[in-house]
């Protein structure tokens, strides 16, 4: 092949490309198969019938604002809360410190950000200035994706939320049949 046709070879966009598909392979490599091992967490599950956010969820309306608020507070909670660092273009920050950084991103987007699920994607998913992932890294060093585990700890939120309200409109309609 000529010179002129590997011309496309050279310059910028091909660094980036290949800056992009190594971090991508060494993503897969550092997060296993790339499925989320069900057993993590961003840490010990605290009962979440004590937390003062599950039972500002409790009262919110499904739909509302301030559901997805009391969502978006949960998954604050639980980086700031997390024993292990947070990795943000090559550093490592505590949970305190992840949070604060995401709470001052977040203050910059509350027009944009409507649901927990796009607090994960527009807030905490990468850096805005170098694109690069957040990851979360464990005691023993492995490493994952921030994205997965929060999305994870949204579902588990979600989970509890709704056998909450289940097992509370079971007791109302058990004392309406007793009482009626």
């Amino acid at each position: 092949m000529s010179r002129r046709g590997l011309k496309w070879l050279r310059g910028p966009k091909v660094f980036y490309l290949l800056l992009g598909v190594t971090l991508l392979l060494g993503t897969g490599c550092r997060t296993g198969s790339g499925t989320l091992d069900p057993g993590l967490s961003l840490g010990p599950s605290l009962g979440l019938d004590q937390s003062v956010v599950f039972q500002r969820a409790l009262r919110a309306e499904p739909g509302t604002s301030k559901l997805e608020k009391a969502r978006i507070d949960y998954l604050l909670e639980r980086v700031r809360n997390s024993p292990y660092n947070f990795i943000r273009n090559g550093s490592r920050y505590t949970g305190k410190q992840a949070e604060a950084h995401f709470r001052w991103k977040y203050s910059f987007s509350v027009k944009r950000v409507k649901t927990a699920e796009d607090f994960i994607v527009w807030i905490a998913t990468r850096s805005k200035l170098s694109g690069h992932p957040y990851f979360v890294e464990f005691l023993d060093k492995r490493r994952s994706l921030l994205r997965g585990l929060l999305t994870s700890e949204l579902e588990h939120f979600d989970q509890a939320l709704q056998s909450e309200r289940e097992a509370a409109q079971a007791l109302q309609t058990a004392d309406a049949q007793s009482n009626g």
